[in-house]
Formats: structure tokens, C-alpha cells, sequence
């Protein structure tokens, strides 16, 4: 009686043992399956890094039946799972379809530094302020979220340089100047579920491109100085259904004849971090703020020391200053106000005039709205001018593809 009870034992490990060894197969197959689907869609140089495949083990269930999970990765660092169940005496099948779990990350597990933000840009407005124009100072703040490059299980928010997923012959190019770099895509739906304060459509993606200049041995340049170089920027509102991560229907789409793509190797997977942002000093809401308040040098309208003091201070915060990517918020110029250079441009391009100290043109300058703002990146060949950064602001948050755009460097 006992051997019979130690053989049954026995056939039942045997068997067991058959069926991780065929589940451990079939987890490699679709890993393997997956990353050649990828190389096929991909150019030759295309993102060698990003995509791929894991499986979190293999789990034996009380009744004995075998389960695993498997993390499919895709070029955009968009993560799919698809779980596989093995039951005894029977064959491996999909228990939970590759399509419903296609959704990209979910960004609650976003980081939000915004309570701290808070207390500490509080502090530092009423150590340097008067109480009154400490408390016009941080009425103006307002919520952003600042782009890091993504750890292992952050939630990717945007995709920094590589290629885009785009419409077919929907690759932005100045004519008689040549092809638009891709430098920044992200999915609508989670930026407006962690900045709805920012109010962009949330359907769809937003992919931003960039004249740098290389592809034309830099005879060109973009500035908001010459209305004519407008087409050398470029915001693409595209469309849900062929450009949403839940639901992509394009591959990505083959970089153009001649362009070097920013990030060549694999496109860098950025996460966000919500946190709070103020105006430059010099903007003309601050300024109105100081001239309120006397915090304005005598004989100029430039601000007063302890107002310099107090931003002196601001630019020693963690994340805060230059070098930053940032959806939303309040811009960080590296020069004058970007919120008067746009407007400059939107001036000039409907052929009105421009005068800096026009006080209707800085009226309308406070109505521009950051949408983006890139810092120089090395990972991903980045350098704007001498360590520079980009602004795309726009003046209607439910139209982004009518962004117009600026650069700023040291």
C-alpha cells in the first residue's frame, strides 16, 4: 500500500515537473516572439534597450496549477501583461488577454512633491518678503510636473528623442530647410489625471518636433525675432486611435532620409514628479506684484534686493532652475521672459507691432500658458545652444497643436 501511495506521489511530481518545464517554454517563446515582432517594425539603429520581455516566476496554486506572469515591454517603455495558466492534465492557455493589459502605466505611483514645495516656497516668500506681497507672491504658483529619466517600475509619463508613432507621410519638415526633429511625445490621458490643472484635451498624444539646425549644417535658425523660421517648430495634436499607447495602430515610424534622431540608440522613458512652480521675477505679473508693493529699485522697474534674495534662494531648492523638462507650471527662463518672446512672435507672424514696454502687449503676454519646456540632455544628444532649453507655450491649453514656440540659452 505505501508503494503504491510513493509511485502515485511520484507521478504526480513527474508531472508537475512536465508542466513548469512546458510553461517555461512557452514563456520564452512569447519573449522571444515579442522582440522579434518589435525588431521588424523598427529601423536599423532603432532602440535596442527599451523593449523586451520578463516573467515574474512560476506559481504553484493549492489545487496545482501553475501560473505565470509575463511583462512585455514595447519601444515606447509601455508594459504589457499577459498571465498563463497551466492546470493538471490539461494545456497552457491565456487567462488574461495581451489587449487588456496593453493600457499604459497607471501614473498613480507618480511621485508629488507639492506639500513640501509648498512649505518650503512659503517659508523662503515670507523670510524675504513683506507679508502682503508674500502672500501675492504664492498666489501665483502653480502645479507642474517635472520629466526625470524613469527607473526600473516607474510609470513612464513621456518618451524623451527616438521615433515617434505617427500618421503615415505625417512627419512634420520646413520646406526649403529640410526635416523637423522629434524631441518629446506623451500620452494626454495621464498628464491631464496628474496636472488637470493644466487642461489639454485627454485624448490622443502630443509629439513635439524642433529645427536644431544639424540637418542643414546649421544655416538655419529658429527664433521668435524672425516670423518667417515658424515653420522650424511644430506640436502634433495625434489623433486617439493610431497614437494613444492603449491603442497604437502605426509602428514607429521610420526617421526620414538624412536626420539623426535625438536619442539614437533607444528612446529615453521619462516619469514625472508633480510639484510647484513660480513665475521668473521679471514677468509682468510679478512686476505688477513689486511695483504693489514698492519691490521695485529706484528709478527702474527692475526688482528690489530682497526681492532677488528671495528668488536667489528659490533657485537652491531640489529640481528648481535651469536644466529641467517640465509639462505645465510657470517657465524657467534663462534669459527674459518667455511669456514676451512668444508673444512677440504671435505679433509678428499677424504683422502687428512690438514694443516691449507696451502695456496692452504685456497684458497679453500673461496669457500665455507653458505647455512644455526641454532642457539640454546629454543621454539623449541634446544641446540647445550653450546648454539651452526649449519653451512651447500656447494661449488656448484645449488647442496645442497652435503652440508657438521659443529657445533660450546662457
Amino acid at each position: 500500500m505505501f508503494g503504491a501511495k510513493r509511485g502515485e506521489r511520484t507521478d504526480r511530481y513527474d508531472e508537475l515537473m512536465a508542466r513548469q518545464a512546458a510553461l517555461r517554454e512557452e514563456i520564452q517563446r512569447r519573449i522571444d516572439q515579442h522582440q522579434r515582432s518589435i525588431m521588424e517594425q523598427l529601423p536599423i539603429g532603432g532602440p535596442a534597450q527599451t523593449f523586451g520581455g520578463s516573467s515574474d516566476g512560476i506559481l504553484l496554486g493549492r489545487d496545482g496549477t501553475l501560473t505565470a506572469t509575463i511583462r512585455l515591454r514595447d519601444a515606447h517603455g509601455v508594459e504589457t501583461q499577459v498571465v498563463l495558466r497551466a492546470e493538471a492534465g490539461g494545456s497552457i492557455e491565456v487567462v488574461q488577454p495581451s489587449d487588456k493589459g496593453s493600457a499604459a502605466a497607471s501614473p498613480a505611483r507618480s511621485l508629488d512633491e507639492t506639500e513640501e514645495r509648498i512649505r518650503h516656497v512659503a517659508a523662503l516668500a515670507r523670510e524675504h518678503l513683506p507679508a502682503p506681497a508674500a502672500e501675492d507672491f504664492l498666489a501665483m504658483l502653480r502645479p507642474a510636473l517635472r520629466l526625470v529619466h524613469a527607473g526600473e517600475g516607474d510609470p513612464v509619463i513621456a518618451q524623451l528623442g527616438g521615433l515617434p508613432t505617427l500618421p503615415i507621410n505625417s512627419w512634420p519638415v520646413w520646406d526649403g530647410h529640410g526635416t523637423l526633429s522629434h524631441v518629446l511625445s506623451f500620452d494626454c490621458a495621464p498628464v491631464t489625471e496628474l496636472l488637470p490643472e493644466l487642461g489639454i484635451p485627454h485624448d490622443g498624444r502630443l509629439a513635439f518636433f524642433y529645427f536644431d539646425g544639424a540637418y542643414d549644417d546649421y544655416q538655419s535658425t529658429v527664433g521668435t525675432w524672425d516670423p518667417s523660421t515658424s515653420p522650424g517648430f511644430r506640436v502634433l495634436h495625434l489623433h486617439p486611435e493610431n497614437s494613444t499607447r492603449a491603442h497604437i495602430t502605426d509602428a514607429a515610424t521610420p526617421v526620414p532620409p538624412g536626420l539623426t534622431p535625438f536619442a539614437p540608440i533607444a528612446p529615453i522613458a521619462l516619469t514625472a514628479i508633480r510639484t510647484l512652480t513660480w513665475p521668473s521675477d521679471e514677468t509682468p505679473m510679478t512686476q505688477a506684484v513689486w511695483m504693489k508693493h514698492g519691490l521695485v529699485k529706484e528709478g527702474s522697474a527692475r526688482p528690489s534686493e530682497p526681492v532677488r534674495a528671495l528668488y536667489d534662494a528659490l533657485w537652491k531648492l531640489p529640481g528648481a532652475g535651469y536644466n529641467t523638462h517640465q509639462i505645465g507650471g510657470h517657465p524657467c527662463p534663462q534669459q527674459g521672459p518667455v511669456e514676451m518672446e512668444v508673444e512677440q512672435l504671435r505679433r509678428g507672424l499677424g504683422g502687428e507691432p512690438f514694443a516691449w514696454d507696451d502695456p496692452e502687449l504685456q497684458s497679453a503676454a500673461s496669457t500665455w500658458q507653458l505647455l512644455l519646456q526641454l532642457a539640454s540632455d546629454d543621454d539623449a544628444n541634446m544641446m540647445w545652444g550653450d546648454v539651452g532649453q526649449l519653451y512651447y507655450l500656447v494661449s488656448d491649453v484645449e488647442r496645442p497643436g497652435e503652440a508657438l514656440f521659443t529657445w533660450q540659452c546662457g
